[in-house]
């Protein structure tokens, strides 16, 4: 079985009009059969500033493209590019799936075997295709769902969800709105359709507060499923569990964000979390474990990513902190990932505040590095523009430190958490595993950048903080294993029995 989404608009009026974003750039079939492609918007480049009270102007980011098929056997694409056709260069991402491409007549054929997100570029990232290729999510019993969401455009704004209601948008269900629940257990938000939040606009400095919502903000909930459906344009944090428990996010799709603050997933002092089988594109950073003051007195703990497509335009991939107002940071794992880019730091821990952090695992990462991601530019004015003088972004494999989170994020008020007095564990890193991580990059950047390929830094800015037992093991860079020596390695007030490399 195989199908695709076919997002349609049935107004009633002749003044009842709305156009659905449709994309001019590609023309896709599946199977034989040519199928709708719709637009988004990513950013143009890694250009990025403090909240400046106005969104992210449009003339920073690119039109794209995507398709939402549902299949459940094997499936062949033909996409004919309608815009770039002098391109040198078909990649089909992420590169460990292996997908071969066929280029006849100026159409691109491929086969996929399994399902999974996959990303088509021509030459570099401007005016890629997204190809979302979910598994089926059925509902079984559409009259027990409270928000039930059928073929067709639908205006809903935010939905506040209460304990043991649940929400199914259709494959062919394009919904404007979002979700939003407090103290509410038993909940479920799934289906193979879209949540668009381009509907809502910011209009304060905070994330972490309910005055905007972006695609799902969760507070103080239990027992939560989020199952199969896209999510794109959030107004901030796009997929956000503060204090949130049991919670098992499958096979959803975070893509075309562009906005301020577009963080993919965030988690605040929650426990239990599973996420799998996903694909997150965000413009900030991408799967986020937080501890804020509000819920200062819980850990954050017992949190897996797994087989997961991620994406980071500006800042850090799989991240501990910046905020870390918490206990302790234990058992948290991220593995089976391709990175099809990694921002400034792909596997990164910042314990900003006070936590105890360990036993974190990155493991079985795979980060592609490419001569056209561009370097991280902070915008210090609204009139500077970003300039690009042929340096490439190399997003490090390995980053920790414990910077002070409110140095700085000074200029912003914040209450105050339950704070431990000073001791070895204040703002503590130790018993961290990095191992079978594997990097990819062209010729090109291998040639010019060499060892700079494999980075790592670990900066200790506390004297007093515990730093202990950070291992390094099986880092292989275009299929050749690292020593020490092959990598770019930067301590910084860590002596250097605390790394070991293997």
């Amino acid at each position: 079985m195989y199908s695709y989404s076919d997002f349609k608009y049935k107004g009633t009026s002749f003044c009842d009009v709305f156009e659905v974003p449709m994309s001019d750039a590609y023309k896709v079939e599946l199977c034989g059969k040519e199928i709708p492609v719709y637009s988004c918007r990513i950013s143009a480049y890694p250009f990025n500033t403090w909240w400046p009270g106005h969104q992210r102007p449009v003339n920073q980011t690119d039109l794209v493209s995507y398709i939402n098929l549902v299949s459940d056997e094997e499936i062949t694409l033909t996409v004919e590019p309608l815009k770039s056709k002098d391109y040198k260069k078909v990649m089909l991402k992420p590169y460990s799936k292996n997908v071969r491409t066929k280029e006849k007549d100026g159409k691109i054929t491929f086969t996929l075997k399994e399902n999974g997100a996959y990303v088509l570029e021509l030459d570099d990232y401007h005016g890629l295709l997204y190809i979302f290729n979910n598994k089926p999510v059925p509902c079984e019993n559409p009259d027990g769902v409270t928000y039930y969401f059928g073929p067709g455009v639908h205006f809903a704004e935010r939905i506040t969800l209460k304990s043991n209601e649940s929400i199914y948008v259709h494959k062919d269900a394009l919904v404007y709105g979002c979700v939003f629940a407090r103290d509410a257990e038993n909940i479920k938000v799934y289906g193979n359709g879209v949540f668009d939040d381009s509907w809502e606009e910011r209009h304060n400095q905070h994330c972490y507060v309910p005055f905007t919502n972006g695609n799902v903000k969760l507070y103080d909930c239990k027992n939560i499923v989020m199952q199969g459906v896209g999510y794109t344009n959030s107004a901030l944090w796009c997929v956000n569990l503060f204090h949130c428990f049991d919670v098992e996010i499958d096979g959803i799709n975070v893509f075309g964000q562009w906005r301020y603050n577009t963080d993919g997933i965030d988690m605040m002092n929650s426990q239990r979390i599973v996420i799998r089988n996903s694909f997150v594109h965000s413009f900030d950073d991408t799967i986020v474990v937080k501890g804020i003051d509000k819920y200062s007195f819980d850990n954050c703990q017992d949190i897996l990513t797994e087989n997961c497509v991620l994406w980071c335009d500006w800042g850090k991939t799989c991240e501990i902190g910046l905020e870390t107002a918490a206990p302790e940071y234990k058992n948290i794992t991220f593995r089976n990932c391709d990175v099809l880019r990694g921002g400034n730091s792909t596997c990164d821990i910042q314990n900003g505040d006070w936590a105890n952090v360990h036993d974190i695992v990155f493991d079985d990462i795979r980060i592609e590095l490419e001569s056209f991601y561009t370097p991280s530019v902070y915008q210090a004015t609204q009139e500077q523009k970003y300039e690009w003088n042929g340096e490439v972004e190399i997003s490090r494999f390995l980053c920790i430190s414990n910077h002070r989170f409110r140095d700085a994020y000074a200029f912003i008020e914040f209450g105050k958490g339950d704070e431990p007095e000073k001791n070895e564990l204040y703002a503590a890193i130790h018993d961290i595993t990095v191992k079978n991580i594997r990097i990819y990059c062209d010729e090109d950047v291998l040639s010019r950048y060499g060892k700079g390929c494999a980075r790592v830094r670990v900066c200790k800015k506390l004297e007093s903080a515990k730093y202990e037992n950070i291992t390094v093991e099986n880092i292989c860079l275009n299929g050749k294993k690292l020593s020490a020596d092959d990598m770019d390695i930067d301590l910084e007030a860590v002596p250097p029995e605390v790394l070991t490399i293997k």
